[in-house]
């Protein structure tokens, strides 16, 4: 599911204030970060829920299981009689943003802990989450979505974000509208040459070096070789439906979300039904890549139902 999830669910980790600044030198770079965890922060103080609220976009959206702005999905549910019974902690490991510095994400380990009689199991998780600059000049999450990990995160744990790459501007400018259909087209190219040409050759086409990928119980995997070794004996979506799309006012990032089916055998039953999202940025060629992938699967019921 996602950090958001954990509002529903609650998931997520802790680490120290003290992480090491990306080298990125960008002002709007670092704000962005000071706003995550200024949220991690406020989300232990006065509970995770009202701290979405407060950090949330009108518009942000979730999956529960299926997209849902958060804001409306939430607002008749009772907050909970003791909103830091249960903590849920996050820290940002890795962040980029637009040249233009009104769109951005952070992702990060987190961890779900309760303080409760009961104990629960502390569920260990990591989050990505898409930010966007509001008219006032502050941070907004817009798009928060997230997988559970099997145990502590144990990776890196310094801050750091993609090198600055400074893309081929030749050509005509496109507005916002031609920019958003540009990465849906990005999108479903990325999909006719994975059914032309197999799954490994669309991966090696369209991943950045240094692509995150994200599934269900499993650390995330980083750069094109670990993934496609990753899916040289597991299955890759079969088939992706985009639904919606977002660019930075730059054209130079951006994310997609939809919904996907994983084909696991002769039988429909068996297969896996989720919701995506996908980041993406432009190379130095202006070309879309892949920069991160997150996939949350369906509760069985759901997708039955959904069919």
């Amino acid at each position: 599911m996602i950090r958001a999830a954990t509002a529903f669910l609650l998931s997520v980790l802790l680490y120290s204030p003290g992480i090491a600044q990306s080298e990125r030198d960008d002002p709007s770079l670092i704000s962005l970060v000071a706003s995550e965890r200024a949220f991690a922060r406020t989300s232990v103080k006065i509970g995770a829920r009202s701290s979405f609220m407060m950090y949330f976009a009108d518009d942000a959206v979730v999956f529960r299981p299926h997209p849902v702005k958060y804001k409306e999905a939430m607002k008749n549910v009772p907050l909970p009689k003791n909103p830091t019974e249960a903590t849920l902690e996050w820290e940002p490991l890795w962040a980029d943003i637009s040249r233009s510095g009104d769109l951005g994400y952070t992702t990060g380990p987190s961890v779900w802990t309760d303080h409760s009689p009961a104990k629960r199991p502390t569920y260990y998780g990591f989050y990505f989450s898409f930010w966007k600059k509001q008219p006032t000049g502050e941070w907004k999450v817009v798009f928060d979505v997230g997988t559970e990990l099997p145990g502590p995160y144990d990776g890196a744990t310094t801050l750091q974000s993609p090198v600055t790459i400074k893309p081929n501007e030749s050509g005509k400018k496109m507005n916002a509208e031609d920019q958003r259909s540009s990465l849906m087209d990005a999108e479903r190219g990325f999909l006719e040459l994975a059914r032309k040409d197999g799954v490994q050759k669309a991966l090696g086409e369209i991943l950045d070096k240094e692509t995150r990928l994200y599934r269900q119980k499993v650390q995330p995997i980083v750069g094109i070789d670990s993934i496609q070794a990753y899916f040289s004996n597991k299955p890759y979506p079969s088939t992706w439906d985009p639904l919606e799309a977002s660019v930075a006012e730059a054209g130079d990032l951006g994310y997609s979300y939809g919904s996907y089916t994983v084909r696991n055998g002769d039988k429909p039953g068996d297969d896996e039904k989720g919701y995506y999202l996908h980041a993406w940025r432009r190379d130095a060629s202006n070309r879309w890549k892949l920069v991160a992938e997150v996939t949350s699967p369906l509760p069985p019921d759901a997708a039955k139902a959904k069919q």
